[in-house]
């Protein structure tokens, strides 16, 4: 039986009274992909910020390998926080730094890592990802995709447990997708722990070995990716997929 790295109970999240998450539940287990599909404004987004909290929950638990996070204290978290990687639909790149420096950076201030050391483990996940040849350029000689894969070898070379995608290819050109969701789809045949929010519908049912369907704050359906999106079982989740476009 996998063994559940994180657990998810009845998570509330509200904004100036507005309730964007209404009491999510579920687990996330170990070695497997968990994507995160729903129409915008679902609460998906905030559901990702709430595991790593950078949203803190009204109310609910967040257990990660059994500890609340939303009772942690931020030295706590510190430390938690390098065991789950997040890449950003907007890359957050340091536009003054090379792409090198980009990965290293982390290494060095929050692993207290030697530079040399940084540096070699920046190339090995930088070559993982196909942007070794790039490690001096900057960012802004890239393309959109070239700086997604960048930040997905940053968050990796911190050796996370689990890595959280928030909508990874939004911001890319189509013609840069393709990329992007190739260097997922390869973490997760190696069994990489990972929660992808995406409105990538054909990459979901590819990749993942369990989606979550989101709809108004609440966690509607959760299932293999087959039954969601052949045979889904609630209204909202089979009007949400006669929306969209599967081949």
């Amino acid at each position: 039986m996998p063994k559940t790295t994180i657990e998810l109970q009845n998570v509330q999240k509200a904004y100036k009274g507005n309730l964007v998450l209404r009491g999510v539940s579920g687990k996330i287990e170990e070695g497997k992909t968990l994507a995160i599909i729903g129409p915008s404004g679902s609460g998906k987004s905030t559901l990702l910020k709430a595991i790593n909290q950078l949203e803190k929950p009204t109310s609910g638990s967040v257990l990660f390998d059994g500890q609340d996070l939303v009772k942690a204290s931020n030295k706590e978290l510190q430390h938690l926080g390098e065991s789950i990687g997040m890449v950003f639909q907007s890359f957050n790149l340091f536009e003054n730094q090379t792409v090198l420096k980009n990965v290293t950076l982390g290494l060095i201030r929050v692993k207290k890592m030697g530079e040399k050391e940084a540096e070699e483990l920046a190339h090995t996940y930088l070559q993982k990802v196909g942007m070794d040849a790039k490690a001096k350029a900057y960012p802004s000689a890239l393309s959109g995709g070239q700086k997604q894969r960048v930040a997905i070898a940053r968050a990796l070379a911190m050796k996370p447990k689990v890595l959280l995608f928030d909508e990874p290819t939004s911001a890319l050109d189509p013609e840069n997708v393709g990329e992007v969701l190739k260097v997922i789809s390869e973490l997760a045949e190696e069994h990489m722990s990972m929660v992808v929010v995406t409105h990538e519908m054909n990459f979901a049912k590819k990749i993942a070995d369990k989606v979550w369907f989101m709809q108004d704050g609440q966690l509607i359906e959760e299932n293999d990716p087959n039954a969601i999106f052949e045979q889904p079982k609630e209204a909202e989740t089979k009007h949400f997929i006669e929306q969209v476009i599967i081949d």
